[in-house]
């Protein structure tokens, strides 16, 4: 009997150990049900933590949804769902009115205790945010816009020299205002020559669409305006500021409703 009784409490410390050691494991959260008083507590403290984090980060206030599977889990920085709402959020220098991430998969492992944090799982969030005029204009007086500018001002050498860009969202179009001069013979003054486009995703990359010229401008090809847009890319150049480089974004939409720059799409993160 002692010895029936003693390969009967190993084999319970066996399975004891297993499950310790699996306790974190994908297949071991999903497929067990988990209930403990002391979630919702942790699940409380975590949008607490999250909603300070982004305050601190951004200067916006954020709605957090958080969700997980155990206290020792989420501890170690696992968790089932997340989903962020910000307003007037500021990332990067440049203002953005509207922005929501949520995310798609349903174990996520972040390891908060390195610096910079890394990413255990492999993670997927979508995201919606509204960019405003005033989000493009601070984008482009970003210093590694002029590297942009430079690589115009190759090409176009040395019939111009562009010297600036603005933007300014008027009927729900983009118009594009570009400084210029000439290099060999300079104006006493920059000129500005004005266009204006709508925005449309192609193979994943946000291209000008509908371009319009001023009749001031005569007989200019739009096929060329519209390269030089791309090339001059304001609005792919805001979002290649807010991109970080720890994960990969995919565009899907991109809408200009109301005066706002309407984009939606997905973020990929692999984890180590």
């Amino acid at each position: 009997m002692k010895k029936v009784l003693l390969t009967f409490l190993l084999l319970i410390l066996f399975i004891g150990v297993c499950r310790a050691d699996d306790k974190y494991s994908k297949e071991y959260l999903q497929n067990h049900k988990h209930f403990s008083i002391m979630n919702p507590i942790a699940e409380g403290f975590a949008k607490h933590t999250i909603k300070s984090a982004l305050k601190k980060e951004t200067g916006a206030s954020f709605d957090v949804e958080f969700e997980g599977y155990t206290l020792s889990s989420m501890k170690k920085g696992i968790f089932k769902y997340l989903e962020l709402t910000g307003e007037n959020v500021v990332s990067e220098g440049i203002p953005i009115p509207y922005v929501h991430v949520k995310s798609l998969s349903d174990y996520n492992y972040i390891d908060y205790t390195k610096e910079p944090a890394e990413f255990k799982s492999d993670m997927q969030f979508e995201y919606d945010m509204i960019l405003s005029d005033e989000s493009m204009n601070q984008a482009l007086k970003h210093g590694s816009y002029a590297k942009v500018l430079d690589k115009i001002n190759n090409i176009a050498y040395p019939l111009f020299q562009v010297k600036g860009v603005r933007t300014k969202i008027i009927n729900n179009m983009v118009y594009i205002l570009v400084d210029y001069n000439f290099p060999i013979m300079p104006a006493s003054k920059d000129k500005v020559f004005v266009s204006s486009t709508s925005f449309k995703v192609d193979k994943g990359e946000i291209i000008a669409c509908g371009v319009k010229l001023d009749s001031a401008y005569g007989n200019i090809s739009l096929n060329k305006v519209a390269n030089m847009i791309n090339l001059l890319n304001p609005l792919g150049f805001t979002l290649d500021l807010l991109e970080s480089k720890q994960c990969d974004g995919k565009i899907e939409n991109v809408n200009i409703v109301n005066n706002k720059i309407k984009i939606n799409g997905k973020i990929f993160i692999k984890g180590e």
